[in-house]
């Protein structure tokens, strides 16, 4: 994997090489410089710019976890929250109409005078479900079920509260062991620019 370093405010991240730098738009925030990148499973937009504290998200796992839970619709759901003394991030996953996903990764790193934000969004291209499909035949035939019971029990779950049961719940295709068999794929992506960063 080859890598690029961006200058924000004087400090200097990396990102994958095949982010292209683009324009900015009116709507885009102060100083914010974006790129892209498209793969055939994928298209890949990603915002990085300063804030001030004022605009800091929570700094602790639980606190941030609970404040991303207020704003979740029945379309999204949690795939990875972390909190370090450093920086910390999100994951959310958004069922997009008619089909696909997105996952928007919201990150933060701190520093002395200001916090280095980062908005990016992984959406789905191409034929959807793909990784989906592929990984849940597998689990089907690892976990034969009766005709009375739940084809898909045990396939969705919250990763950080197993009671919580409303919107598009994490599921098994979406742990990071499947990345590396579905490279260009918007999740894998995600994890992949995420890494970069850190």
């Amino acid at each position: 994997m080859e890598y690029q370093n961006v200058m924000v405010n004087g400090k200097t991240i990396t990102i994958p090489e095949y982010y292209q730098k683009v324009d900015s738009i009116p709507e885009d925030p102060k100083d914010s410089i974006p790129f892209m990148a498209r793969t055939g499973n994928a298209m890949c937009f990603a915002l990085i710019f300063p804030v001030d504290e004022s605009k800091s998200l929570p700094r602790t796992k639980e606190a941030l976890i609970s404040g991303i839970r207020q704003f979740l619709g029945e379309n999204q759901g949690l795939i990875q929250v972390e909190a370090t003394e450093d920086y910390v991030y999100s994951i959310v996953k958004t069922l997009k109409e008619p089909s696909g996903v997105q996952y928007t990764l919201t990150f933060q790193r701190f520093y002395p005078d200001f916090i280095l934000n980062i908005q990016a969004f992984f959406e789905e291209t191409g034929t959807t479900g793909i990784r989906e499909s592929v990984v849940y035949e597998i689990y089907r035939r690892q976990n034969p079920v009766r005709l009375d019971d739940d084809p898909f029990a045990g396939w969705a779950r919250d990763p950080y509260d197993e009671i919580i049961r409303k919107g598009s719940l994490m599921n098994l295709s979406e742990q990071e062991q499947f990345d590396e068999q579905f490279p260009e794929f918007p999740l894998s992506m995600c994890r992949e620019f995420l890494r970069a960063i850190i």
